[in-house]
């Protein structure tokens, strides 16, 4: 059986690498800092430590870039292996733990990324394997041909046997006196604006901020260091302020505060940086996050706790795996490991701040609360420390986590805005407690404070509203009797029916109490009465599915003056007008929304009693 070679289109590569890897050009300058870094830690490897290394980009502004870096250079058979084969790489001969320690590139195919924004890559390299190695000049084409030859000090170059496979033109100008490599490429159409000074000094800031070794940009005879060669919360004496300078420099904001940390599991060290204004949990931050020095991603995701939407993080890592497009890690235990340490350094800090800097805490949760919320639910230890912080509302006011939990009521809470609203006024007349914790996470807080700290929290039932009321005495139940039947025949329609109490405040006539199915009911009849006719079907489905018993009531109180004159009326007409009235003032004062009848019911039984002022008058 005769075996075959799998053959590569360039082109196609070239567009996979456009349309799919990458997600702009901008990673052009990624790649050549990626593969320039590899270059320098190589000739560490072959030299040792004490040999130096550094980068340098040289702008011909709007046309052509020259990148070179000062690393271990390629030899022939090296140019051969690692430029002509797609996706094998130059670190190949190094153990897994090397590669993974040492070196930023594993695939091989950075290099094809500088044909996004070129027609043509120049590369002039030398070996630092011997001294008297070649100064070798390799162009590639994207439709796959590539020539190779030798450049000599005086400009002359020689062929390479065997080795021109395609076009030739000599770039002896970028001759190399040591080793390293020199990149030259030349903006293609439209790509223009990737060679600009301005482009060029962006990414470069963006991507390769955190390596160890300078990295200049030079035009017009002048040049400019990039990067600070050293990672400022690392290896040094750094202060707060310091690190809140350098987020500043790179976020461009003023920062809360700063927290640092450092995970062994993953290599993993930097800088959570704290907004100074409220965001919304669901908010995406940016952030920087590095592999061996550079820019990977500005996504945090599996790596920056979810729940830290309130901080923008710096970030380096040396062991974490990277995807294929270096834009992201591989999730294994290893990154789950960085994630609880980055996590529990957010978790410290707020316990201690809280501690330590009460009055400065203060302002922090302030700020995001909303955030700090999801935290507490989520993390038992720093639940105990943020309850007492959040803020319910009740009908003895704002209360906070610590009021609750030190009182001696029980925490009896309305499930919705609407039962809290209808049931305040009672309840605060009365003196009693009622919680609303309609608003995020009010109720989820509440029951874990129950929870922990063993008080009774529950939601409010209909016999605890009527506890708050008083039944009549035997002489007033007599006087009430009459009306009480008719008020019951007038309120039906209504799907409500009445009840005489006694209750406070006294000037509050009436109650309206409505249970969650009387409630949905009412809702579906508001929504029928909008709703076109091809709804109504639905509609009515909905509707079906509702106990038919029922029933909303609205209570009478016999301490009020105006219901004990309504009870004195004997005449149901009569009394079937100010029953209305009142009934549609219940609703509006529980914060129902009046269905269109209901306001044309209060219209017309207000122009009923002015008709009778006049012709009495």
């Amino acid at each position: 059986m005769e075996d075959f070679r799998f053959k590569v289109n360039l082109g196609g590569m070239i567009e996979i690498l456009s349309d799919h890897l990458y997600s702009s050009p901008d990673v052009y300058i990624r790649e050549l800092l990626q593969n320039g870094a590899d270059a320098i830690t190589g000739k560490k490897k072959i030299l040792g430590e004490g040999a130096e290394g550094a980068i340098t980009l040289e702008i011909t502004e709007g046309e052509r870039l020259v990148f070179t870096d000062t690393g271990q250079g390629l030899t022939e058979e090296e140019i051969h292996q690692f430029l002509a084969i797609i996706g094998e790489s130059s670190k190949r001969e190094l153990g897994q733990k090397e590669l993974r320690t040492d070196y930023i590139g594993r695939f091989g195919i950075g290099l094809l990324s500088c044909f996004m924004v070129s027609d043509e890559i120049c590369m002039v390299t030398k070996s630092c394997r011997s001294e008297d190695a070649p100064v070798l000049e390799w162009r590639g084409k994207p439709d796959g041909t590539y020539t190779i030859r030798r450049l000599q000090q005086d400009g002359q170059s020689t062929e390479c046997a065997g080795i021109q496979q395609g076009g030739q033109g000599a770039e002896d100008a970028f001759f190399l006196e040591s080793s390293g490599t020199k990149v030259i490429l030349t903006a293609k159409e439209s790509m223009e604006d990737y060679f600009t000074r301005e482009t060029i000094e962006r990414l470069l800031a963006y991507y390769g901020l955190l390596l160890p070794f300078p990295i200049s940009i030079c035009q017009n005879g002048e040049s400019k260091q990039i990067n600070p060669t050293y990672l400022p919360w690392e290896g040094r004496k750094t202060n707060k302020k310091e690190l809140l300078l350098f987020g500043q420099m790179l976020f461009g904001e003023q920062f809360f505060d700063c927290v640092t940390f450092q995970s062994g599991e993953g290599n993993v060290s930097g800088v959570a940086y704290i907004l100074n204004y409220t965001v919304l949990p669901s908010a995406k931050p940016c952030h920087r996050i590095y592999l061996k020095h550079m820019m990977l991603t500005e996504k945090g995701d599996n790596l920056i706790p979810d729940w830290a939407v309130f901080t923008k993080c710096i970030v380096h890592a040396t062991d974490l795996r990277p995807t294929a497009s270096r834009e992201g890690f591989y999730v294994d235990d290893t990154l789950e490991a960085a994630r609880e340490t980055i996590e529990d350094s957010l978790i410290q800090y707020i316990d201690t701040l809280a501690e330590e800097e009460p009055e400065r805490f203060a302002r922090f949760f302030q700020i995001h609360h909303l955030t700090l919320m999801s935290l507490a639910l989520a993390t038992p230890k720093l639940f105990v420390r943020l309850i007492d912080y959040f803020e319910f509302e009740t009908t003895r006011g704002t209360m906070t986590g610590y009021d609750l939990r030190m009182g001696t009521d029980p925490l009896v809470y309305a499930p919705t805005r609407e039962k809290y609203k209808q049931l305040s006024q009672l309840f605060f007349s009365q003196g009693q407690l009622l919680i609303n914790v309609s608003y995020v996470h009010a109720l989820d807080l509440l029951v874990q404070l129950g929870r922990v700290f063993e008080k009774k929290v529950s939601p409010v039932e209909e016999w605890e509203i009527e506890d708050l009321m008083q039944d009549l005495s035997p002489d007033d139940q007599d006087e009430g009797f009459d009306f009480l039947a008719m008020a019951d025949r007038i309120l039906k329609k209504r799907d409500c029916r009445a009840e005489l109490k006694y209750f406070s405040p006294a000037q509050q006539p009436t109650f309206y109490l409505i249970d969650e199915q009387a409630l949905l009911s009412r809702q579906i009849a508001a929504s029928r009465a909008k709703a076109d006719s091809m709804f109504f079907q639905m509609l009515d489905a909905f509707a079906a599915d509702i106990p038919d018993d029922t029933a909303a009531t609205l209570y009478f109180n016999y301490h009020n003056p105006i219901i004990k004159k309504m009870v004195e009326i004997k005449d149901e007409a009569t009394l079937k007008i100010f029953v209305e009235i009142l009934y549609v003032q219940a609703l509006q004062i529980g914060g129902f929304p009046l269905h269109n009848n209901e306001m044309g019911m209060l219209n017309s039984n207000i122009l009923a009693l002015m008709e009778r002022g006049l012709s009495n008058g």
